[in-house]
């Protein structure tokens, strides 16, 4: 009675080592789809976090790239699953089927306007800058988002520049959209920033350029994906 007990236990894990060998690629795919999955959800939650502390970090640079990542990654996964479980036959879907073609533009449209939405964010934040009209001014620092203490180079950060609105006299403020070393200016110090007569607000050149390749990067990938997905549809339906 034993020995049948051990040799059925046997069976079955030979039949699990059978199943697994022969579904490799399957188990393979799903794994990965889970895992674009998971990195979806942690980069949308990601957000959320940063967006609850916008007080302390740059939430316009660093969370909707996150949070568009984010969603973009988390419906290719679940398109990603669907096909894993139809091509190992463990739902049967016909993908020629109008309402599932529709799905899939809907699909693609969505991961498009997500990316669209985030470029016309950063082209929001980008001052079209006039080197006739603009004029300079002079603030002074008066913080730092270190990104939780950790920057790309030791010794720098992202500073806060408070200033006064030449028209307003109203105190202001702007986060700088580039590391500078921390040393040569502490807190305090004085900082040169431009003034967009235009739009009444400060903006700073070297920033202003990393929110138009920021802009040009969404909606590159924007693009990208549209392009992507008529030539997978165009390959479905043809």
């Amino acid at each position: 009675m034993q020995w049948e007990l051990v040799k059925d236990v046997g069976n079955k894990r030979g039949k699990s080592m059978d199943y697994i060998i022969d579904n490799v690629e399957f188990i393979t795919e799903l794994v990965k789809s889970g895992f674009i999955g998971i990195v979806g959800i942690f980069f949308i939650g990601l957000a959320i976090w940063i967006k609850m502390k916008e007080d302390r970090w740059n939430f316009k640079n660093i969370g909707i790239g996150l949070l568009a990542g984010g969603m973009a990654l988390l419906l290719i996964s679940v398109s990603m699953v669907v096909d894993s479980l139809q091509d190992g036959g463990v739902i049967a879907i016909d993908r020629n089927n109008p309402v599932w073609v529709i799905l899939d533009v809907i699909k693609v449209l969505a991961c498009v306007l997500i990316f669209v939405i985030a470029g016309y964010i950063m082209r929001s934040k980008r001052i079209k800058e006039n080197d006739m009209y603009d004029m300079e001014i002079t603030g002074k620092i008066i913080g730092y988002d270190t990104l939780t203490g950790r920057t790309k180079l030791p010794g720098y950060a992202q500073p806060t520049v408070e200033y006064i609105d030449p028209y307003s006299g109203e105190p202001d403020s702007y986060m700088v959209n580039q590391e500078i070393n921390r040393k040569k200016h502490p807190i305090g110090s004085e900082y040169k920033l431009l003034y967009s007569r235009e739009k009444r607000t400060a903006y700073e050149k070297k920033s202003n350029k990393v929110y138009r390749e920021m802009e040009v990067c969404f909606f590159g990938l924007a693009v990208l994906i549209f392009i992507a997905g008529i030539v997978k549809l165009a390959m479905k339906v043809l």
